[in-house]
């Protein structure tokens, strides 16, 4: 008995087709990139939460305020003594100035802002129109300042300033900036949390913008305001 003879199998049905093959990987890539995708989105919502849960955002925040306040402060001169000196006063525990109003507060006059901590431990940082004829800038009475707390629970404030000495000598960090003819060459913020705080504020350096040449008066002929530098 003869066997009978295999059949004939056309080219096709040998396997994969060119365009099948070229499909499938084409399906595996996209399922690949999808995957990957959503690793990504994950590992950024943990990113996210991680950075919410050590309150990095509100540190980032409060420096940003810092930091652009004091970048833009103004050295209006004050004419109640007897040379000319920049309204700017700072201490270890207290810095206050002048720069041009928060975002929320513009358009406005020029800005009187003290930077302290609170006993109840909250980093606040108060402001005051320079318009406001019956405010003591000198003085420590904030009745009439406006609050906008920046930290809360915080448990130490500390700010130097870096320039020469009133009595000369080289440049150094200063515990105290007090009716000088500039304002310091920087400005360094530390802000310290209680123990067991998962926050941290890296060192805050600012050097101001300002100098000597962009000196101006506030008074009725100014509306409050300092031309900016050219």
């Amino acid at each position: 008995m003869r066997a009978r003879p295999l059949p004939t199998l056309r080219a096709g049905e040998l396997g994969f087709t060119l365009i099948e093959v070229l499909v499938s990987l084409a399906l595996m890539g996209m399922a690949a990139a999808l995957l990957l995708s959503g690793l990504r989105m994950a590992g950024l919502v943990a990113m996210h939460e991680r950075t919410t849960g050590s309150g990095l955002d509100e540190v980032i925040a409060a420096q940003r305020v810092l930091r652009t306040g004091i970048e833009r402060l103004r050295p209006i001169a004050r004419v109640d003594t007897s040379g000319s000196v920049v309204e700017f006063r700072g201490n270890d525990a207290v810095l206050s100035y002048v720069a041009p109003p928060l975002e929320r507060q513009s358009p406005n006059a020029l800005q009187r802002f003290r930077l302290a901590r609170a006993t109840s431990g909250d980093l606040v940082l108060y402001s005051v129109s320079t318009r406001q004829a019956r405010i003591d800038p000198s003085g420590f009475d904030l009745v009439g300042w406006t609050p906008t707390t920046l930290l809360r629970g915080t448990s130490n404030l500390s700010i130097s300033y870096r320039g020469a000495p009133v009595t000369g000598g080289p440049r150094t960090w200063l515990n105290e900036w007090w009716d000088r003819g500039k304002p310091p060459e920087l400005i360094r913020i530390r802000v310290e949390f209680p123990a067991g705080d998962s926050r941290q504020w890296p060192d805050l350096l600012v050097r101001p913008r300002a100098t000597t040449t962009t000196t101006c008066q506030v008074d009725g002929t100014t509306n409050g305001r300092c031309g900016e530098r050219p």
